[in-house]
């Protein structure tokens, strides 16, 4: 009998190991870009899910700077569930280069997860039809087209600007098996900045014809093709 006891106590962490919750994220960290200083705040949202098998319960979410805001889902998450947390950086007198930490906190395994936001922050004036002469109704990009070769060794970024008065609203996006595609943010106000971030899954590799291309939609409906090359 104390033999027996004995073994039941030495299984009783690890099965309380086991029904720990575990949180998984898409991605840990996220490049925004070019960002205008005057532009207004951006948002990105990084994806998880809990891959454990207890309730996921976000305690707190610590940032290192007061220009960057969290919101979260402060209700436990159940197995299985997935949500986001969404971060929002304030540019305002914050010129050059950023790279922001956000240290979540959790009772899952691993119970600190450490998210970056990443980017630049611009204050000049930009020569609008110069930088970005790709026209698409009242976004303007600064390429059409997507280099695979660099966006094999990291990624590529393709910056947009809203030059009309009212919101665009990114709809859809088309695109091969091949590419990731991020668009930030998804709305765009008057004479805000955002990205187009592509990376490419060389898994995929075989996937590629020479015809490809992204496809975006706009509320504003209008459409652009984004042509694909190997150079």
């Amino acid at each position: 009998m104390k033999i027996f006891i004995y073994v039941i106590l030495l299984f009783i962490p690890t099965l309380s190991f086991a029904q720990r919750a575990k949180i998984a994220f898409e991605k840990t960290t996220f490049n925004m870009g070019l960002v205008q200083e005057n532009g207004g705040k951006v948002t990105h949202e990084f994806k998880f899910t809990n891959k454990g098998k207890a309730p996921l319960l976000i305690k707190f979410i610590e940032t290192t700077c007061g220009c960057t805001t969290p919101k979260w889902n402060r209700k436990p998450i159940p197995p299985g569930d997935s949500s986001v947390i969404t971060v929002t950086f304030n540019p305002k007198d914050r010129p050059g280069v950023f790279s922001k930490k956000i240290i979540v906190y959790t009772n899952a395994t691993p119970p600190n997860i450490v998210l970056r936001l990443e980017g630049e922050v611009i204050t000049k004036s930009v020569d609008i039809p110069t930088t970005y002469p790709i026209v698409v109704g009242n976004l303007r990009f600064t390429t059409d087209t997507i280099h695979l070769k660099q966006a094999e060794t990291k990624h590529q970024i393709i910056n947009m600007i809203n030059t009309g008065k009212k919101n665009i609203s990114i709809l859809s996006i088309f695109k091969p098996d091949y590419l990731e595609v991020d668009c930030t943010p998804l709305t765009l106000g008057k004479e805000m900045m955002g990205n187009l971030i592509i990376r490419y899954l060389p898994k995929h590799a075989d996937k590629i014809k020479p015809d490809d291309y992204v496809l975006i939609k706009t509320d504003q409906g209008t459409t652009h093709k984004f042509m694909i090359s190997n150079k």
